[in-house]
């Protein structure tokens, strides 16, 4: 190839690579500062505001803990126990954690849930979606599940295949 043609074809890249950067930033979607942390929810259901509610407080460094006695509760679920059980957000993001114990009486394979947040009169509140990993009989494993929308306020929740 001869240097005109080099330069020739590294130019047409350069102006390709420009285009798709000049699309890619016009198509992004805009954020808003003063919307940053209030996303909508993907599941129709509305969010609120985490720090407001019957069933949280705000620590000192901003980290709101829920509070609800119901939601920490041991449950059970498609054969499983669920306990130790800490729900909280943290800069905008729900994170619950919790102890997760194969009673099924057989070894268990991965499998992809869903925690169903509730508010106290039993209505979804929205879903986080969870990994439950391979469990061995009687086998107790951590899991912790997060989603960037607001539910600290959730008063119960339960576990859905």
């Amino acid at each position: 190839m001869k240097k005109k043609e080099k330069q020739g074809l590294i130019i047409l890249i350069m102006v390709a690579i420009l285009i798709i950067a000049i699309i890619w930033f016009a198509t992004r979607p805009k954020e808003n500062k003063e919307n940053q942390g209030n996303n909508k929810p993907t599941t129709g259901v509305s969010s609120q505001n985490a720090a407001e509610g019957e069933f949280t407080k705000v620590e000192s460094n901003g980290t709101v803990v829920n509070t609800s006695e119901k939601l920490k509760e041991e449950k059970n679920a498609q054969g499983f126990e669920i306990s130790d059980i800490q729900y909280k957000e943290v800069n905008g993001e729900t994170i619950l954690t919790a102890r997760v114990t194969n009673m099924t009486g057989s070894e268990q394979k991965s499998f992809w849930a869903e925690i169903v947040l509730l508010d106290k009169a039993g209505k979804e509140l929205g879903r986080i979606p969870v990994e439950i990993a391979e469990t061995q009989k009687g086998e107790s494993i951590r899991i912790e599940a997060s989603i960037t929308e607001r539910y600290a306020n959730a008063y119960d929740f339960k576990l859905e295949k």
